[in-house]
């Protein structure tokens, strides 16, 4: 379905701003279930491809990069790989939490709050909470200034959030992501590199380990 859409745009058939038929019309045509297309529509609107409005949903491109977007979604919806994904977090966000913390600006600094603000009214709801956990990944990516850093970030963007959304199962987990990213915050907003190298190496084995008692479960 996703796929379906990105095609439509890049040909033209659906423009900027264009409203998207019905929910019940699209079922039809594509042959899905309501639950699925919702589901279809919601990585769209993580994606900056649509918009939910009071009368209906419109294309609402963010980004005229739609080859990445194409790719991102490749990663969302393909045989995901978690290992890999892991192994690649520990390499770019600890450099990017370098990075950040030398870098960032006060408007950095007021958005990653922002997120921490919003984030701490959805500890009981995991797939809002990793959303906003997403975010803030992406937002220390983007006080880096480096546009690399900001573009690969995208990139995996809702593969993050899937694996964030499947990692976190109660409460006590959701707190503790949340409690990492308040740390973080504070040595970015003071600047202390090696704290928030620290901080981040930490929060990153944190959720390992719980991926690999997840994954360990499963095969008992």
């Amino acid at each position: 379905i996703v796929n379906y859409f990105l095609d439509s745009i890049s040909s033209g058939d659906l423009h900027n701003e264009a409203q998207i038929p019905p929910e019940r019309a699209l079922c039809e045509k594509l042959g899905v279930g309501r639950s699925t297309l919702r589901e279809a529509l919601r990585i769209l609107e993580m994606m900056g491809v649509v918009e939910k409005r009071s009368d209906g949903t419109y294309i609402h491109l963010q980004t005229n990069n739609i080859i990445k977007e194409a790719i991102a979604i490749d990663f969302a919806v393909g045989v995901t790989n978690y290992s890999e994904l892991i192994e690649l977090r520990n390499f770019l966000e600890v450099e990017s939490i370098i990075s950040a913390a030398k870098n960032r600006t006060d408007e950095d600094l007021a958005i990653l709050e922002d997120l921490c603000d919003k984030a701490k009214d959805k500890l009981k709801d995991v797939q809002s909470y990793a959303e906003y956990g997403t975010e803030f990944h992406l937002a220390v990516a983007r006080s880096t200034h480096n546009e690399v850093f900001s573009e690969i970030f995208e990139a995996i963007r809702l593969l993050m959030f899937d694996y964030q959304k499947n990692n976190m199962r109660n409460n006590d987990e959701i707190y503790k992501s949340y409690s990492d990213h308040l740390r973080l915050v504070r040595a970015i907003a003071e600047q202390n590199v090696e704290s928030a190298e620290a901080i981040m190496r930490e929060h990153l084995d944190y959720t390992k380990e719980l991926y690999e008692r997840r994954s360990m479960y499963i095969l008992e």
